[in-house]
């Protein structure tokens, strides 16, 4: 017959074998769930690429398609908001808490930012895309460096997907770079960390999408213009993400533009203002 202080360590004992049995159960099912997540950030190289176009014009739209299909990219038109929209105007005044900046060029500013920010934001919640899946964003001027042959360009592009697959983020051409542990990625074409300005061509993985919407909200944005002009423009919040958490990998980076008015645009693809200058300073 058990007394009553064996019944009270029998009932003891089996508590703490069922809190062990939950401890270990535990465990193993987030270790299990770190490992997926671990899994899902590992990104894969070879699989379909897909990008979007900003465009207000079925021509330059065209331009650009034919430019990205040469480097294997299939892409979509995506026609920002126009300037003169309520959509715009009541946007740019919640942002901002006034209309003291509702001028043609920061309401055609914020409208390419809204534009970039929703086709992001469709891109992280795509159910079709992985987390490792690839997206790219351009606008409609581009065009691949003159000392590229096109059917180069995608092999330098192929590798330089290869080297920013760890990272899930690259410029495939930007202004005013700074960078540093610069690489060769093929015959007379770098590739370097950068931070730099201007957002005509660059790609996320879907994670990495997701992480960057995230931490958008917490970058200071420096500038002789101010933090309220400088959060109209989306490039400028690629440079303080760049420039505030990690540089960024540039494919080209040692390949300027031939356009003189932008001498200091670097890139694989640069913005070709021979043929299509800039709709948002007119």
């Amino acid at each position: 017959m058990k007394t009553r202080g064996q019944a009270t360590f029998g009932i003891r004992f089996l508590v703490h074998v069922l809190v062990a049995l939950f401890v270990i159960s535990f465990w193993g099912i987030l270790l299990q769930y770190r490992g997926r997540i671990l899994e899902a950030r590992r990104p894969e190289v070879g699989q379909i690429l897909n990008g979007v176009v900003l465009s207000m014009k079925d021509v330059r739209f065209n331009h650009s398609r034919s430019v990205l299909q040469s480097l294997g990219i299939e892409v979509v038109q995506k026609v920002p908001p126009s300037f003169e929209s309520k959509e715009v105007d009541q946007g740019l005044e919640r942002h901002v808490g006034s209309r003291n900046y509702h001028t043609a060029m920061f309401l055609k500013v914020w409208s390419n930012r809204m534009a970039f920010l929703e086709c992001m934001e469709e891109f992280v919640l795509d159910p079709t895309a992985t987390t490792h899946t690839w997206r790219f964003f351009f606008e409609d001027d581009i065009a691949i460096h003159p000392n590229i042959t096109s059917q180069r360009a995608k092999m330098i592009f192929t590798k330089g997907l290869t080297l920013a697959n760890k990272e899930g983020f690259l410029y495939l051409g930007i202004c005013g770079p700074n960078c540093t542990d610069s690489r060769v990625l093929d015959k007379d074409v770098d590739a370097a960390r950068c931070f730099g300005t201007c957002a005509h061509a660059f790609g996320f993985q879907q994670w990495k999408a997701a992480e960057f919407l995230t931490d958008m909200i917490g970058l200071t944005l420096k500038g002789v213009e101010g933090p309220v002009i400088l959060s109209f423009y989306f490039d400028r919040y690629l440079f303080a993400y760049a420039q505030m958490i990690e540089r960024l990998w540039v494919i080209g980076s040692n390949l300027q533009s031939p356009v003189t008015t932008v001498w200091d645009h670097f890139g694989l693809l640069y913005q070709d203002r021979f043929h299509f200058q800039s709709d948002i300073g007119t």
